[in-house]
Order: C-alpha cells, then sequence, then structure tokens
C-alpha cells in the first residue's frame, strides 16, 4: 500500500491551531488561500488572537499584529497616531505592559 503525502493547510486559528484542511500548492486550503491581511493585504497566515473579553480574529500575515495601546495593552487605551488597530510588527510603538519597566 502506498500513502499519499497529503499537506494539511498552514493557516493558524485564534486560540484552536492549524486549520487541518487538506492544502493546494499554496500550502493553504481553498478557504484561507485567498484571505489577506487586515493591515497590509499581503496573504494572511493567521487569525489575530489578542483577547478582549472576546478573541480578535482579524486575518493577519506573519509581519503583522495587534498594535499596543498607550497602555500596553490591546485595548482600553489610545492608539499611537497614525497607527490603525493592526500595524506591522517594526511599526509598534508602545511596549506591552509586561515588558515596560516597573
Amino acid at each position: 500500500m502506498i500513502l499519499k503525502n497529503i499537506n494539511t493547510c498552514n493557516f493558524d486559528l485564534a486560540w484552536i491551531g492549524k486549520c487541518g484542511n487538506t492544502a493546494n500548492e499554496s500550502d493553504f486550503c481553498e478557504e484561507h488561500q485567498n484571505i489577506k491581511c487586515h493591515s497590509c493585504g499581503e496573504q494572511a497566515t493567521h487569525q489575530c488572537s489578542e483577547t478582549m473579553g472576546l478573541v480578535c480574529g482579524v486575518p493577519l500575515c506573519n509581519n503583522c499584529e495587534h498594535t499596543i495601546q498607550d497602555n500596553g495593552c490591546s485595548s482600553g487605551g489610545k492608539l499611537p497616531e497614525g497607527l490603525k488597530p493592526h500595524c506591522k510588527k517594526s511599526e509598534q510603538v508602545y511596549l506591552p505592559w509586561y515588558m515596560r519597566e516597573q
């Protein structure tokens, strides 16, 4: 018996894990192959897993993340001027609360 190597979708669902559906040559399944990053428009690889009562869930690429607000959290503060709720990791202005000096 010959087993066929089946690739599974690389899209990561927030607080769940990898999609697990059969992937095509793009390494994503039909459902996830054309989903674009909410921040920059590149191929999305995962859902934002930030929690604010509920999971954010917006599609993001590996280079983007939830924007950290002035209070060091993902909500309850002010966004940095010029940034939307999701941004490139390299554009973050504030450190998360757990990385700030006491």
